[in-house]
């Protein structure tokens, strides 16, 4: 019964949709099937290739539908840039799925009054914990060290796997300015964060339906279902997170000077209570956490492989580190201006790697007009980024990894307007000075000391990993590490 209920509600869905967007001056963009549309190739966690494939078909704006989303992709820097910039994109996407997993709250995906006063309070905070300044140079420094003393130094010229030592490594950074605390580098409770968002994709259908028809959670069948996503996505929660709450309500002085982040999120809740819930204070601190770190160990992941591939790069960078910093002392960020290749390297990394090809949806609260077509409201806006970073027109022979294409005659850094990994506009990433320090002083400290290449016989083919959605990661590989 509860299968012909599901089936009348879609294709009511499917008429009010139409409705709603017939005789629109929308963009022109693939039909797709009835009542469905596109959703199979929206919810693929390697979606931008098919979106690719209809930029080339339909131009830098297209749209399309799913079973209840209207989508608009955009793949031009400067229409980007135009649409990002308005207050009207400024919301997130929202259904059950999202209430479900707290995600109406927090940094990321929570909008209105809500995320303004939220980014406000964060980007405040963080920036009094040190976040792009000195303060948390040296933290960062420091981490550097424990990675290259604990993990590296040990395993000299042996084949070394070092991603999980690099995660832990950079999560202390980030958890440090929030909970005070820091992991050994054995610690798996800094990669057990990452688990939900990497797992949770295998249940995308029963979200999917749910959305269509939220009564269905209260089914047994589904019951079960959703019991074993929550398992998954409170462990971390559980193990981790709300722990350092309970530990900081015991102690916290919540009129004194805060230590971290969440003493001062305690303190705030003390005054602002109908915003800053429990709720919201782990969610904000799981965005923070998995944007902090995430994002940054995986750039210098694909970092390491374009400096295995290309032995004359990393020969230029290595050299440059030596010029500008020596051996004696830790690179500063003071020597960032004056080092002007590996800037380069770094940004042509970002370019190629697209670690966020679609970036994250913006949802229009009012119809807006855009590359002289109508946007309805509620529409989900989607960067397509990794087009843009691979424009010809912007990216001369865009394939070829070629650190120089940011640097002018005179050797000094040249921007480029259409280099965007961090997104624009009013949610741009919270993180960006914090994630560029972590990118240099990581990169440099490691450089400064070994040469790295590949095993004998190995040549990573550039794969990411199919399954994980929203950050392109590269398929597992080792390195070996010499000191030079």
């Amino acid at each position: 019964m509860w299968v012909v209920a599901v089936t009348v509600l879609v294709v009511l869905v499917a008429l009010v949709w139409h409705r709603k967007t017939s005789n629109k001056n929308l963009p022109p963009g693939p039909g797709g099937l009835p009542l469905i549309g596109q959703i199979a190739k929206a919810v693929d966690p390697r979606k931008e290739l098919h979106f690719i494939e209809w930029q080339k078909k339909y131009g830098p704006i297209f749209y399309f539908n799913t079973i209840t989303e209207k989508m608009v992709v955009i793949s031009d820097a400067d229409l980007i840039r135009e649409a990002f910039s308005k207050s009207e994109t400024a919301d997130r996407p929202s259904n059950i799925i999202f209430t479900l997993f707290y995600a109406d709250n927090g940094l990321v995906f929570s909008s209105g009054e809500l995320w303004k006063q939220s980014r406000r309070f964060s980007l405040h905070h963080l920036r009094n914990f040190g976040m792009g300044g000195a303060k948390l140079e040296s933290v960062i420094q420091d981490q550097v060290q424990e990675l290259l003393e604990q993990v590296v130094a040990p395993n000299e010229g042996k084949p070394l796997c070092i991603d999980h030592s690099l995660r832990i490594a950079i999560a202390n950074v980030i958890w440090g300015m929030v909970s005070s605390q820091k992991f050994a580098v054995t610690d798996t409770r800094a990669l057990e964060v990452m688990r939900p968002f990497d797992e949770m994709s295998q249940f995308i259908w029963i979200f999917i339906i749910l959305t269509i028809c939220p009564a269905l959670a209260r089914l047994p069948s589904w019951l079960n279902g959703l019991k074993k996503v929550y398992k998954i996505f409170n462990a971390p929660i559980d193990t981790l997170i709300q722990p350092a709450i309970d530990s900081h309500e015991e102690t916290v002085d919540l009129r004194g000077e805060p230590r971290d982040y969440i003493d001062c999120m305690l303190q705030e809740r003390s005054r602002n209570p109908q915003f800053f819930t429990n709720r919201h204070m782990i969610r904000s601190i799981l965005d923070l956490f998995v944007a902090g770190h995430d994002t940054t160990s995986v750039t210098l992941g694909w970092a390491f492989i374009y400096l295995c591939k290309d032995l004359e790069v990393q020969r230029k960078l290595r050299e440059e580190i030596t010029n500008i910093v020596g051996k004696e002392r830790s690179p500063a960020l003071s020597d960032r201006p004056r080092m002007p290749y590996t800037e380069a390297f770094i940004m042509e990394t970002q370019r190629m790697a697209n670690i966020a090809p679609t970036g994250l949806e913006h949802v229009t609260r009012e119809e807006i007009q855009l590359g002289g077509y109508t946007i309805p409201r509620g529409a989900q806006i989607i960067s397509l980024l990794m087009a843009v970073h691979m424009d010809e027109k912007h990216f001369p022979e865009p394939e070829a990894f070629r650190p120089e294409r940011f640097l002018d005659d005179q050797g000094r850094v040249k921007p480029n307007r259409a280099l965007i990994p961090f997104s624009v506009g009013k949610r741009s990433c919270l993180g960006e000075a914090l994630a560029r320090a972590e990118l240099f002083l990581f990169l440099t400290g490691l450089l400064q000391r070994y040469s790295l290449r590949f095993v004998d016989g190995f040549d990573h083919d550039l794969s990411c990993i199919q399954t994980k959605a929203i950050v392109r990661e590269p398929t597992s590989y080792e390195v070996v590490l010499e000191r030079s």
